[in-house]
């Protein structure tokens, strides 16, 4: 499973993160603004997940999901999408790290409908 995403648009990093931050709250993440235009994007209940672990659904599994918006030598916009800090291991074991997975695919795959119906989305690499 990647550990991170790049979606490169052809829009600027303002737009950009905004169009980012309107896919993650649609997918039912609360998202912040992080250092240097960074979002934070968590979903589900930490104390919740710690206590039932796997049991808990997608909605409230504790995630964390981190996106940097800078811009690329060739003066594309990158909106990256990044695992958080969280171990979904140490919250439900295998089915926990299933729950992570599936909850950064559906992350990533919401922001590529998102730039891709703007019209703006011109590459997309998981790495």
């Amino acid at each position: 499973m990647p550990e991170s995403h790049d979606f490169f648009v052809a829009a600027d990093p303002e737009s950009t993160r905004a169009r980012v931050r309107e896919a993650l709250v649609r997918e039912g993440y609360a998202v912040v603004d992080g250092e240097q235009g960074a979002l934070q994007a968590t979903r589900g209940n930490l104390g919740l997940t710690l206590l039932i672990g796997g049991l808990a659904n997608d909605r409230t599994f504790h995630t964390r999901l981190d996106v940097q918006v800078m811009v690329a030598p060739d003066g594309r916009t990158v909106a990256r999408l990044l695992r958080g800090s969280g171990k979904s291991a140490l919250k439900g074991g295998a089915i926990g790290i299933s729950r992570g997975n599936r909850a950064f695919e559906q992350a990533a795959n919401a922001i590529h409908a998102e730039l891709t119906q703007a019209g703006i989305l011109t590459d997309s690499i998981a790495s």
